[in-house]
């Protein structure tokens, strides 16, 4: 579609005409709006639909793959560009690093090539979500388990990518696809543009040059030094930082003033933006991520993470009184939640009573130190933890902390039965003798022993019922394990059914236990792979009588599901090869 500009005004207008309407001068300037890229065929089989981005070095569309309908992401260079070595090179090395990072949370590689024109474009995975930085624009800031998960999922994907010798370098929100699934929040990792393999034998970063962006930068980048894996460490510490507050903690108005700000001032912390957030393990470590010295951060991604998941309380903990939360740690509020309900004379100190100090240091039998704990998410709402070794003996025989749960108060043996017993012997024994009323002496009296008086036995207090606190935390910490198994198994068919691989993903699902809540997200997968499954047999029988029609009807409802099925993918391009003359299946 083309506009004019009247080169005397300024003015712009649609509709051709031979003078301009507002001053009427004829000089005008045409230009045209259509993108001479879409509708384009690349490769043979991609069809560009429309556009999605664009940078200084080039731009990203939107493409379909003809006759199966899967969409793609595809990146081009500029066609300036295209003719220099040097950046010809390092957009090879882009497409060599999607190609080498095959995770759940890292972008697709599908090809690398050049188009009729001698433009150099990478096709890859089309992630639909909304980016992390518009995520945080919308809603503020992120919950602090929403915040953690995403951190954590980035972490796993940069952590496989760094034992592939692999660096980001440019990590930031806009670089974190968003989008909701089964478990809550799942992230996926854009643009590898600037990564650096770090066995390429060709250095593509001139030294002293600066590659990044400054409110991410690690301080080595903003000097124009060597980076490494600690540089992404940095840059993921800085992007928690602003999930957790919606700040960012090193901004500026200009360039040299963030930069400055990235290599000498410290993290501001988190209570200072977020009061809500008064975390000081939380804090800490964020603080060893986001060190100005690399060598006192974290030295992988593992450590990282694995530190950043034990320094959040759990919802069960958050959940109690301010008293009882200050006394207790994550892995108590796993019991608490298992305590009798108040009524009961257990004797154990129950959520929302008051217990002295005296008596919660009496609580903790001291001995070996107990295990870190395990978190388990569930849909992204809520978190358990686990805490191992819960009761447990050590191999020396000490036993290991118990959560906070009061003992019973002894009760003394009554004395009541024995006092009883004498009384009734002494009437006896003195049951000839006169009573004596009034003060007065009555006379003789005949000899006739007088009846004792019944004395009334007290019934022995018995001690009240008291549950066994070994059974108890025994239970709660079976049952932690027993949901955590379950989870894992949840976890490990999701990603299976990520990758495409059905019969495995459901060999998992199938082994869920029934009595946990992961088992009713584990139906609802085990709903769609039978979907996916009946629809393969389906395609695959009208193949086999020749009716790709209804074949590719029925590989498309399977593909809307899961289009990483390689059954999918074959009976698609099957029939595809059948529809075009000269094409072999």
């Amino acid at each position: 579609m083309a506009f004019f500009i009247c080169q005397a005004c300024g003015e712009e207008y649609e509709a051709e005409a031979p003078k301009c309407p507002k001053c009427g001068r004829s000089e005008t300037i045409r230009l045209n709006r259509a993108d001479r890229m879409v509708d384009r065929m690349i490769a043979g089989r991609f069809k560009i639909i429309r556009k999605l981005g664009q940078g200084g070095m080039g731009a990203v569309y939107l493409a379909e793959q003809v006759g199966i309908g899967h969409r793609v992401a595809i990146k081009f260079l500029k066609s300036e560009f295209s003719t220099d070595v040097e950046i010809a090179r390092r957009f090879l090395n882009e497409a060599k690093t999607y190609a080498k990072v095959v995770h759940p949370n890292a972008v697709t590689f599908h090809e690398f090539g050049q188009d009729d024109e001698g433009n150099l474009f990478i096709a890859m995975e089309y992630c639909e979500g909304v980016d992390l930085k518009k995520t945080i624009a919308e809603r503020g800031h992120l919950s602090i388990v929403e915040a953690i998960e995403v951190t954590t999922q980035v972490a796993d994907v940069l952590a496989d990518a760094h034992d592939k010798q692999i660096v980001h370098r440019d990590l930031k929100p806009e670089n974190i696809m968003i989008r909701k699934g089964l478990r809550g929040m799942h992230a996926k990792v854009l643009d590898f543009g600037i990564a650096r393999l770090m066995d390429a034998s060709t250095k593509l970063t001139v030294a002293g040059a600066i590659a990044g962006t400054p409110r991410y930068m690690s301080p080595e980048q903003v000097e124009g030094r060597e980076v490494d894996r600690r540089a992404d460490i940095y840059s993921l510490g800085i992007v928690c930082f602003e999930a957790l507050t919606g700040r960012q903690p090193f901004d500026g108005a200009t360039i040299a003033e963030i930069m400055r700000k990235q290599a000498l001032e410290p993290l501001p912390r988190l209570s200072d933006i977020a009061p809500e957030i008064d975390l000081p393990a939380l804090q800490a470590v964020l603080d060893k991520a986001c060190a100005k010295n690399r060598e006192q951060r974290y030295p992988d991604m593992i450590a990282f993470a694995s530190a950043l998941s034990q320094a959040i309380p759990t919802q069960l903990h958050m959940s109690l009184p301010p008293l009882q939360r200050m006394a207790t740690n994550a892995g108590r509020a796993a019991v608490a939640a298992a305590t009798p309900a108040p009524g009961k004379a257990t004797g154990m100190a129950l959520p929302g009573t008051n217990a002295g100090a005296e008596a919660l240091d009496s609580t903790m039998l001291q001995g070996s130190t107990p295990a870190p704990s395990v978190t388990i998410q569930d849909s992204g709402q809520s978190a358990l933890t686990q805490q191992p070794g819960i009761g447990s003996i050590s191999p020396s025989g000490s036993k290991s902390p118990v959560p906070d749960v009061s003992l019973p108060p002894r009760v003394e043996k009554s004395k009541a039965p024995m006092i009883a017993g004498v009384v009734v012997l002494l009437v006896l024994i003195g049951g000839g003798v006169a009573v004596m009323a009034g003060g007065k002496d009555p006379g003789p009296q005949p000899n006739v022993p007088e009846i004792p008086k019944v004395v009334e036995v007290p019934k022995p207090i018995e001690p009240p019922k008291v549950d066994d606190t070994a059974t108890i935390v025994a239970a709660a910490a079976a049952k932690v394990v027993h949901e955590q198994a379950a989870y894992e198994k949840l976890k490990s068919a999701q990603t299976n059914w990520e990758k495409g691989d059905l019969n495995t993903a459901k060999i998992d699902l199938d082994n869920i236990a029934t009595d946990t809540p992961a088992r009713a997200e584990a139906e609802k997968l085990l709903a769609n792979i039978k979907i996916v499954q009946d629809a393969i047999m389906a395609g695959d029988k009208a193949r086999q009588r020749g009716d790709c029609d209804a074949a590719m009807s029925a590989y498309r409802n399977a593909s809307k599901l899961n289009g990483n099925v390689d059954a999918v993918k074959r009976g698609m391009g099957a029939c595809t090869a059948a529809a075009i003359p000269g094409q072999a299946e």
